[in-house]
């Protein structure tokens, strides 16, 4: 997943993105701590899968977390947002969900509730797939267990480094469906104007040499240059 974490509190959202680096598929989780910065995040916002973002920002132009809420949904931009909250009276959560918020978490938290609620909508949002419960998502024989961060084909793990995991739930979100060469270069290194078409081709082909001693590399497929297709 690419995180994005909204928070002044630098200590807790240290601790998140601690976290959330041991436990699930993260390929970039970015820590900011005003609206200032946000802003400059904007451009880029689509190449996250979800975003945190604490309610009442320590901003001095006197932005809080809602105004964040409202300018990514203003820009017509459907990713899962979870406010974070001292607060939690109904008037003001009512407000959150009218913002276009999708969940919020009262402070304090337990981080592994955080990490529940941000896997739940990681499954709602990209991981709806043939098959999947709250363990394990699987199609055809290849298998992923969330609470062990780990594929397996058949019940063989398959050994992967951090980024060629994330590349793999991409391709796995969308079986049997072109996706283009733009999404998977936003999503891996969101900036499709720095990174060339041939760093994706180096790294699909890393990772099918690591799936080649499973069998199950040819499962990709490259479609004309422009479009990669997880196959039968």
């Amino acid at each position: 997943m690419n995180i994005l974490i909204i928070e002044d509190e630098v200590f807790l959202a240290e601790k998140m993105r601690e976290a959330f680096s041991k436990k699930i598929i993260s390929n970039r989780i970015k820590m900011i701590h005003s609206y200032n910065c946000f802003l400059r995040e904007l451009s880029i916002i689509e190449s996250y899968d979800i975003v945190l973002v604490d309610i009442m920002l320590s901003d001095v132009d006197e932005k809080t977390g809602l105004d964040i809420v409202k300018v990514i949904r203003n820009k017509n931009i459907n990713i899962p947002i979870v406010i974070i909250s001292s607060m939690s009276d109904f008037h003001r959560i009512e407000s959150w969900f009218d913002a276009g918020a999708n969940d919020y978490i009262t402070k304090p938290f337990r981080i592994r509730e955080l990490e529940i609620r941000v896997l739940k909508w990681f499954q709602t949002y990209f991981l709806s797939l043939y098959f999947w419960n709250d363990k394990t998502i699987i199609y055809k024989d290849l298998l992923y267990n969330i609470s062990e961060n780990q594929f397996y084909y058949e019940d063989t793990p398959i050994k992967l480094t951090r980024k060629n995991k994330y590349i793999l739930s991409i391709l796995l979100s969308k079986p049997e469906k072109l996706i283009t060469n733009t999404y998977l270069i936003e999503k891996i290194w969101w900036d499709v104007y720095m990174i060339i078409e041939r760093n994706l081709r180096v790294s699909m082909h890393r990772l099918k040499s690591e799936l080649e001693p499973y069998w199950c590399h040819n499962r990709i497929s490259n479609i004309r240059w422009e479009w990669y297709m997880l196959k039968k």
